[in-house]
């Protein structure tokens, strides 16, 4: 087991950083189930990462909690909270039915910057003795250790969000400024030389040429949008930001259903979520400007060898003989590579379309 300067040394990503403090406090409080948590400035939770439970027990659990309850009442206090019987607590919530059963609580805020930044959570099976004033005392202890290097990590997420928004509105503007003027002055080329063409099968190949360029302008212009559409500055976190894509891109009377799993969210490092978040806002795009769907759905799961997000929708869907691969395509494929993953996509006239990608896991980690 890692001691509390090695896990706060070592690690830089925010992401490994919680996963070894989770495991520290679970092992320095005697608890069966530890959790870790942040919460932005408001408030609410952003990231919460466990240990103790079973891949097949966090599997069934579905979508991570959402901060409310006694989750979120840690939010607002600057003291531990210590209790022997969870669920007699006037701000428990319960839990799913295929929660695992706890009974003991101990609560100890991370506090930086004069605020609540997370939380530890550590909690017992029913028949275990409860908390004592030794455990709380190491636990504190810890929080007091891991908060300025939770805050550290936290506002680097935050700056390098800011770096890669601000990049992505320089590309927006150099594609709108050179790349779409280039192409439209080489359009309207093309179509002047349309009239001069004696041999109609050349002026037919011209047109066609033409109505190609016209299409990637289009599709670039789309990029463009995608690349300026605000986004949340926070450390990447699908279950939040695929609703937030979900809520800029799909039209109202066209269903939504999201189902994103906490196991398959513990292993994602901030890059994989940026890129999945990418090649999910990609595919619904696809999905709503082409497919003229009723139905749309966005899926995280994990099997025994890959985290896979599908995105899925009951729309016209295309012929695989016939599909043109446009910039965005391009782009889903280019993440994918660099997440060393497989991405598929299956398009089956009059039955919709099918986006998945498919990353190995990282079992040796």
């Amino acid at each position: 087991m890692a001691t509390t300067s090695e896990v706060l040394v070592n690690a830089t990503d925010l992401g490994e950083i919680l996963q070894g403090l989770a495991a520290r406090a679970q092992a320095v409080t005697g608890a069966d189930y530890a959790a870790i948590s942040t919460f932005d400035e408001d408030g609410r939770l952003t990231r919460f990462i466990y240990t103790g439970m079973s891949e097949e027990q966090a599997r069934k659990l579905g979508n991570p909690p959402s901060g409310k309850g006694l989750l979120g009442e840690l939010a607002r206090h600057s003291a531990p909270i210590r209790i022997e019987r969870l669920r007699e607590h006037p701000a428990s919530s319960g839990w799913p039915a295929a929660h695992p059963k706890m009974d003991a609580f101990l609560g100890v805020p991370l506090r930086a910057g004069g605020r609540t930044i997370g939380s530890f959570y550590m909690t017992k099976a029913p028949g275990q003795p409860p908390f004592n004033r030794t455990d709380e005392a190491a636990a504190a202890v810890l929080s007091l250790q891991a908060a300025v290097s939770v805050a550290a990590a936290m506002y680097r997420e935050r700056i390098g969000r800011v770096f890669v928004l601000e990049e992505r509105v320089r590309i927006a503007h150099d594609l709108h400024d050179g790349t779409i003027q280039s192409l439209y002055a080489l359009g309207l080329e093309l179509d002047t030389a349309t009239s001069l063409a004696i041999v109609p099968e050349v002026a037919e190949i011209i047109r066609a040429s033409v109505q190609r360029i016209n299409d990637l302008i289009a599709d670039i212009r789309g990029y463009i949008t995608m690349l300026e559409a605000e986004s949340p500055l926070a450390q990447p976190e699908l279950s939040r930001d695929i609703a937030y894509v979900i809520r800029q891109l799909v039209p109202p009377g066209t269903d939504a259903v999201v189902n994103i799993t906490a196991a398959a969210l513990q292993e994602l490092t901030a890059r994989d979520s940026e890129d999945l978040l990418y090649i999910a806002r990609e595919a619904l795009s696809n999905a709503i400007r082409h497919g003229l769907p009723t139905k749309v759905a966005v899926d995280l799961r994990q099997s025994a060898e890959s985290t896979s997000l599908t995105v899925q929708d009951n729309g016209v869907g295309f012929d695989q003989a016939n599909v043109r691969s446009g910039l965005g395509t391009v782009t889903m494929r280019t993440r994918a590579a660099r997440l060393n993953a497989e991405l598929t996509i299956l398009g089956i006239p009059g039955m919709g379309t099918t986006v998945r990608v498919s990353l190995p896991r990282r079992n040796d980690d």
